[in-house]
């Protein structure tokens, strides 16, 4: 089984360097235009189920990206939930109260540990009932976590996810493992 994650197109807490977290943030007129760039590239691919986090820039990504393409929609797949640090600056907000350690819950969120428990359970689910390929639209913050739940940490290795890109990985024998990391329009 092949799975193609992909990650929302820009939002203006992209633009902007804000925690966005699971509140609603609506795509950008560019964000709109990476889900359109992509399109041509999914449309090639035959998937036998596709998913999407239940947080808007995700849907409306999948409804631009695929469309026509009905998805199921999934609170697995969400961002990291951050608390009282939703809408602040990023910078700011390290600044204030120190930088990220993959702990949000003094602000009411999850920790890194939290959101790959959910990572695993998604994946659980489609071993549970697997099929040749399976397309999920999420966040950067899941996505990491996806394949952090594969190759343990991965903050050494400053992996970055740009948005509308396209993280292919397989299970197969039992196991996860990375295929591709961050294909799409712009490499």
């Amino acid at each position: 089984m092949k799975l193609f994650m992909i990650r929302h197109g820009q939002t203006r807490a992209n633009v902007e360097y804000w925690y966005s977290g699971q509140s609603d943030v609506k795509l950008t007129e560019e964000g709109k235009q990476q889900a359109r760039d992509i399109a041509p590239i999914l449309a090639e691919i035959p998937f036998d189920r596709v998913y999407t986090s239940d947080l808007s820039r995700a849907m409306d990504t999948q409804q631009l990206a695929m469309p026509g393409v009905t998805a199921t929609p999934l609170a697995l797949l969400r961002e990291y939930a951050i608390g009282t640090l939703t809408g602040q600056n990023i910078a700011e907000a390290d600044a204030k109260y120190g930088p990220y350690h993959g702990d949000y819950t003094p602000f009411g969120g999850e920790t890194t540990q939290m959101v790959c428990d959910r990572a695993r359970e998604f994946l659980a689910m489609l071993e549970a009932d697997p099929c040749e390929r399976v397309a999920a639209f999420s966040h950067n913050g899941f996505i990491k976590c996806v394949l952090r739940t594969m190759v343990g940490d991965i903050k050494a290795i400053g992996i970055e996810n740009g948005n509308c890109n396209i993280v292919v990985f397989e299970f197969k024998n039992g196991s996860w493992k990375l295929l591709c990391w961050n294909y799409g329009k712009k490499l």
